[in-house]
Parts: structure tokens; C-alpha cells; sequence
């Protein structure tokens, strides 16, 4: 009888995620290596314990999905773990923020917190590498991300006027990138 030494190594898996987002706000995660289906993806406060679960989806056969941002600040970790143990493969670290707090990544805005209803503001901004088309938008704080009630395309250099919309709320200033589909940047704006 013949035998063979065969070498059982490590799953090579990887995780990502934003690395910054505020309380409540959904986080786009991907990953790549799933090992069983019935493995999943959680986010739990950075140091907790290993197997700890707590908002959490299974992989299955997909690639990405979304996890809930915590209702509280601080650190935590997105974690991709092995269903048989509940063994951490992958880790990645994710920073949450309070629900106002400005959001920048790769550029960067200067905008009044508070502003009249229908009033025009000034929006400065900065960006790192510039493409074919980056907008500045208004949108209700709970708007999907590429809609928009106003929008500038970013041409030359700042600032840029942009026009409130005339219904009071929340809402949210954004540096879009609709070339690379991306969110630069992001403040939020009280209209009043």
C-alpha cells in the first residue's frame, strides 16, 4: 500500500470595507476565498472575542454584501469567519462616526452646518486626482448615494456655488466621482 504526505494549509480569504463610516449607515463589504457558504461576515467592536457575532450575514455564493454600522462610535472590526469553529480568516479594521461627522476620501469640502432654505452657499473643495466627471451634490441625508436634489460639475477651481433645496431637513453635501463611481467626500448641511 502506497501513502503520500499531503501539506493541508491555511484558506487564503480577504475582506474589505469602508474604512470609515457614520452610526447607521449601511457598509458595502467584499470578499474574496469563501471557504463554505455557511461561513459569514460580522462587525464587532475591535478586541472582542473570537467567535463573537453580532450584526452579521452569511456568505453563501455571493461576493459582497452589507453589513448596519453600529449605533455607537469607535473602533471595530469587519471580520470574515469560518462557520465550523467560528475561526476569524480575515479581518479588517472600520472606524465609526457620529451621524454628522464628515466623510473624506480623496478629497475634501468647506461648507457652512447650517444654511436658509432655497439660499445659495459656497463650497469650497480640494480633490487629489482629478477625472472626467466629479460633481459636488445636495441630497436628503437618507438619499441614495449618485441621486441628487442639485449638482455642480467640478470644472476649474473652487469655490462652486451650489442652491439648497427649499424644503427644510437634513441633508448631505457629496463629492462625487461618477467617472470611477466613487463618494470623495461627504458633510452634512442643516437647511432651515
Amino acid at each position: 500500500m502506497a501513502s503520500q504526505p499531503i501539506e493541508v494549509t491555511e484558506p487564503e480569504v480577504t475582506v474589505a470595507a469602508p474604512a470609515q463610516v457614520r452610526i447607521g449607515d449601511p457598509i458595502p463589504v467584499t470578499w474574496t476565498g469563501t471557504v463554505s457558504g455557511n461561513d459569514y461576515v460580522t462587525i464587532v467592536p475591535l478586541g472582542t472575542a473570537e467567535g463573537t457575532r453580532e450584526s452579521h450575514f452569511r456568505v453563501r455564493d455571493k461576493q459582497e454584501d452589507t453589513l448596519s454600522a453600529p449605533s455607537q462610535t469607535g473602533l471595530y472590526e469587519v471580520r470574515y469567519v469560518l462557520d465550523e469553529g467560528d475561526r476569524t480568516l480575515a479581518r479588517t479594521q472600520v472606524e465609526v462616526l457620529a451621524e454628522d461627522a464628515a466623510l473624506q476620501s480623496g478629497a475634501t469640502l468647506e461648507a457652512p452646518e447650517r444654511a436658509a432654505a432655497g439660499s445659495t452657499v459656497e463650497i469650497g473643495w480640494s480633490v487629489a486626482e482629478r477625472s472626467a466627471d466629479q460633481r459636488i451634490t445636495i441630497a436628503r441625508a437618507d438619499q441614495a448615494i449618485f441621486t441628487w436634489a442639485s449638482a455642480v460639475k467640478i470644472e476649474g477651481e473652487g469655490p462652486v456655488s451650489l442652491t439648497l433645496p427649499d424644503d427644510p431637513g437634513a441633508y448631505e453635501i457629496r463629492f462625487l466621482d461618477l467617472t470611477a463611481q466613487d463618494v470623495l467626500a461627504r458633510k452634512t448641511i442643516a437647511v432651515e
